[in-house]
């Protein structure tokens, strides 16, 4: 989760439930099934509408609380029994209880994907099946969440697999745990105050690291299994606490009031953006949740007991691991196959459909496989060995996907390589040329490079120089007897503008070296970041000018940047007026050595569904320009550095303008000239980049004819 100043780059996902195994119909304990039905409810509230329940994330912190406490009930239970624990038969019992589900849901997933959506998400989605099917999806997201560019991806229909995977880590770890401890625990009494010894000296240091790296990184936190072993460490902790006997029932019913209030406090009163969370802010939660299964089911008229027990309410409980696992792939599937957005009305109907299908899996497939005798009267290594071939069934039906992808990718590439070497007229930006307006049919529905290309291609390339610091360098362009020496300054937009400079370069004969880092625009206003990258947006914008200090033979910086995200805005001035004085501020930081500094203004951006749209004007032999076009108003926005620039009235700041070869004065266009413009939300593909290099030059060589030193 964020801070109040950086959201993470994507929304948490669900929980899953508590998937331990039942005991008998007569020994389930209904608060514990109310509970489930309770924060499985949360969440697909959360998911379906996410501003009218904002915390309900928390049902994951539940779902975690009562894994902790049902899985160290048990194994405590055949601890005092045997002196040990036997692990190979604990993790084939998780297995036949989670992966029979669980797999079917993945590999479900996996043929829609193939079948439904487009090609463009079919990365992102093996990518994350993958990591799901392998129980490390928590860890993947983790490292996705702190990659800038990855920030602008749309949930997959597995990303809700990440608490999934916690859960599998839980059940891994804490087992052997408690055989460490009870085989150093000689009699009963010695053994579980061993096993309370290590369990409580895990969930101390899983808590407050948890405290630590929620502030630090807290994109990261939310995800990973360190930060979250303590609300399963908690419940297990109360499972080795004795029922409270010397509470009068009416003390119990207000506990379960009580805990069942502090659940519903966090899920409507908590957000996406506060507080910090997990860190110490899942305490509330997870505590709620312990609370009503240490108070069990007080006999009281006016206790929760009556409400919990509702036959409703235990069917959603009893179901509700398969609610879990199906809600989420059918919230972003289904818009693929209907092609179109869901209203309120369709996504109640994907709710009812949700519980039918967690019904028909638990009766089909989760109750008949893990009673099967079959499997449980055989030894563990038969489970594995089913284990092992259902997720290999997953992983090959994402490799054969994958090498569709692939296979389709070299033909487009092969296609785009023979329309380029043909140089036609008025190609990318030539098209919207002012001074020589130019039109050629034969590209009016032509793409190049086709979207699901165009994702998988980079920046043009760079050398390696040398590193000061947090300036990291790498030169282009010619590289003896230079004219000049310029460099490219800024975030990743300052990379993306590499190929279109390179001409610039090139043409003047002058040594480029790109000074650029990714998330960080060159300004002295703090943007919005999760640490630790925002810290290191500040420190690298402060050695930026140094480095030009010692690099006097540098006399141009080029610097353009990404016209979005937040900075921190001081009191008294608006957010815009923030960042046009933290360029301003910048640039004036930069020595007298830096003779001309040129502003690229940024370029427009895009939704996310604009590749889909072009993706399918292709398929559909449509003007992919004209149909996918988009208002100038809300993608071309004013850019603070342009205006800065404008305000300065210095002659060392000068502009360069080329939105007209992207924007009319009403609408901007993602295809011009038969190439695609964005390769994603804001990134300019290479081929446009380097279809706009000459344009660019055009406006550098006119204002080089007003420059003192025109080299």
């Amino acid at each position: 989760m964020a801070t109040t100043v950086a959201q993470p780059p994507r929304p948490p996902a669900p929980p899953s439930p508590a998937t331990t195994e039942l005991p008998r119909r007569a020994e389930i304990r209904p608060e514990i099934q109310a509970l489930r039905a309770i924060a499985v409810a949360i969440v697909v509230i959360f998911h379906f509408w996410p501003h009218s329940l904002t915390g309900g994330y928390v049902g994951v912190d539940v779902f975690f609380a009562i894994s902790g406490f049902l899985i160290t009930s048990h194994l405590l239970r055949e601890a005092d029994r045997t002196g040990a624990v036997a692990l190979a038969r604990f993790w084939a019992r998780r297995a036949r209880r989670i992966l029979p589900a669980a797999l079917l849901v993945l590999f479900v997933v996996a043929i829609a994907t193939i079948v439904f959506v487009p090609q463009l998400n079919w990365t992102q989605y093996f990518d994350e099946e993958r990591a799901s099917t392998l129980y490390v999806q928590n860890w993947f997201l983790a490292h996705q969440s702190i990659n800038y560019l990855a920030s602008g991806e749309a949930a997959s229909p597995v990303q809700h697999f990440w608490s999934l995977s916690a859960e599998e880590q839980f059940y891994l770890i804490w087992p052997v745990l408690i055989l460490f401890a009870a085989l150093s625990g000689a009699r009963l009494a010695g053994r579980r105050r061993t096993i309370a010894i290590v369990l409580g000296a895990v969930t101390l240091a899983s808590f407050i690291y948890s405290i630590y790296d929620t502030s630090a990184d807290p994109a990261e936190a939310y995800f990973i299994t360190p930060t979250r072993a303590w609300e399963f460490g908690l419940g297990g902790l109360l499972a080795m606490v004795r029922p409270p006997q010397v509470l009068k029932m009416g003390a119990l019913a207000a506990l379960s009031w009580l805990g069942i209030g502090m659940i519903m406090i966090a899920a409507i009163f908590y957000s996406t953006t506060s507080p910090p969370f997990p860190g110490d802010a899942a305490l509330l939660p997870v505590v709620g949740g312990l609370a009503v299964i240490w108070a069990g089911a007080p006999r009281m008229s006016w206790a929760p007991t009556r409400v919990l027990g509702l036959r409703p309410v235990q069917f959603v409980g009893d179901v509700s691991y398969s609610i879990y696992l199906w809600h989420f792939p059918l919230l972003v599937l289904t818009p693929f196959v209907i092609d179109r957005a869901l209203n309120d009305n369709l996504k109640v109907l994907l709710i009812v459909l949700t519980v039918v299908l967690a019904w028909l899996t638990k009766i089909v497939v989760e109750d008949p496989v893990r009673g099967t005798r079959r499997l449980t009267s055989r030894k563990p290594r038969y489970t594995f060995a089913l284990v092992v071939i259902g997720m290999g069934v997953i992983l090959a039906t994402t490799a054969a996907g994958q090498a569709k992808l692939a296979g389709d990718r070299a033909k487009q590439r092969k296609e785009a390589k023979a329309v380029i070497a043909s140089h036609p007229r008025c190609f990318g930006a030539a098209s919207r040329d002012p001074q020589h307006p130019c039109t050629n049919p034969a590209l009016k529905y032509t793409v190049i490079p086709t979207p699901i290309v165009a994702a998988d291609t980079g920046n043009a390339p760079c050398t390696r120089t040398g590193r000061t610091g947090l300036v990291s360098v790498c030169a282009f362009g010619p590289t003896s007897q230079a004219k000049r020496t310029f460099a490219l300054v800024g975030d990743s937009h300052a990379q993306m503008w590499r190929a279109g400079v390179a001409v610039v370069a090139n043409g003047e004969h002058w040594r480029g070296l790109t000074v650029a880092r990714t998330s960080c625009p060159y300004s002295t206003a703090v943007k919005s970041l999760v640490e630790p990258l925002r810290s290191q947006c500040v420190k690298w914008t402060k050695e930026v000018p140094k480095w030009f200090k010692r690099h006097p033979e540098v006399s141009v910086a080029i610097v353009t940047e990404h016209n979005g995200g937040t900075v921190v805005v001081p009191s008294g001035k608006s957010a815009f007026k923030a960042e046009i004085s933290g360029y301003q501020s910048a640039w004036r930081k930069l020595p007298p050595s830096v003779k001309h500094i040129i502003v690229i203004r940024d370029t427009p951006g895009a939704p996310g569904n604009t590749p889909a749209c072009i993706q399918s004007a292709i398929a559909s032999h449509e003007e992919a320009g004209k149909k996918c076009a988009l208002p100038r108003t809300t993608y071309l926005p004013p850019d603070p550095a342009a205006v800065a620039q404008s305000h300065m009235h210095d002659p060392r700041v000068q502009l360069v303008d080329v939105s007209p070869f992207m924007c009319s004065k009403r609408l901007c266009y993602p295809v011009v000239g038969g190439v695609l413009v964005l390769k994603d939300s804001s990134h300019l593909t290479r081929t446009f980049a380097e279809t706009l290099g000459p344009y660019v030059k055009r406006r550098i060589d006119q204002l080089m004819s007003g420059w003192a030193d025109k080299g």
